[in-house]
Order: C-alpha cells, then structure tokens, then sequence
C-alpha cells in the first residue's frame, strides 16, 4: 500500500478525499489540517514533518500557511514541496475556496514538479496512480544501485 498525506485547513474536504481513496483499498492515508492556533508547525520550527517524511504523494491546501517563532508566515506547500522533490505532489483546491492562478504561479515558480489535482474522484484515482506508477522505477532504480 502507499502512503498519502493530505495537508489541507478544510477538515471535511481532506476526509472526503481520503475516503475517496481509501476506497480503492490501495493508500494509507494520514490528514493533517495544519497547525491550529496559538500552535505553530513543526516544518516551521525544525525543517521537517514527520508526517511527509514517510509520504509517497502529498496532497496539500495551497493556500497553506503556518507562522514561525519570529512570526514570518510559510506556504507549507512550498516548504513541503522543496523538502521532498522526489514526492510528487498535488494542489487540491477544496469547493469552499476559489482556485487562484497567482496562487498556483507563486507556488509553481519556487516548486515546478507540483500538479494540480484532478476535482473528480475517478480522474483523482487516475492522476494519483500514475503520479505512484511513474515514480517506482525510479525507487525501483535508487535501490538497487
């Protein structure tokens, strides 16, 4: 089974995907709503997630932000996104927001490998198992050398 994380503020949204794919019986799926306030994230405070370092995909809210100490917001997207180029990933905009194209280029132009995804269940499935698929000679590749 492969993992996914799903990163997004939209609580019901992010369960709703997750169903979506737990249902096909091949993804373990953790959310993560990002941190709730007065916490603040841990990739701000140390570098890194626990939570993506064991991901195969990574399904973010892109308009995921999280302050740090000194109070300087992060897109968690992008911090993700850059601390794993070998992860794809994908922007899920969740009904309740508007999918904002100045969003997408400022996320695009720091991390270029990140994919919208697909807003319909059965093109998610497609887009998630091809984002696996094309990936695994790759691990295929890294572990045998």
């Amino acid at each position: 089974m492969h993992s996914i994380l799903i990163a997004h503020r939209d609580v019901g949204f992010a369960e709703q995907l997750a169903s979506e794919l737990r249902a096909s019986g091949y993804y373990t799926i953790v959310t993560c709503p990002g941190p709730w306030p007065p916490q603040r994230c841990i990739r701000c405070e140390k570098g890194y997630c626990p939570l993506t370092e064991g991901a195969e995909l990574m399904i973010y809210d892109p308009q995921l932000t999280a302050p740090d100490a000194e109070g300087r917001v992060h897109s968690l997207t992008v911090d993700s996104a850059l601390a794993h180029p070998d992860v794809p990933m994908l922007l899920a905009w969740s009904p309740k927001s508007v999918h904002d194209a100045g969003t997408l280029r400022a996320i695009r132009a720091q991390a270029p490998h990140v994919h919208v995804a697909a807003h319909e269940p059965d093109a998610l499935l497609r887009q998630v198992r091809v984002l696996l698929v094309d990936k695994a000679p790759l691990r295929q590749l890294e572990v045998t050398i």
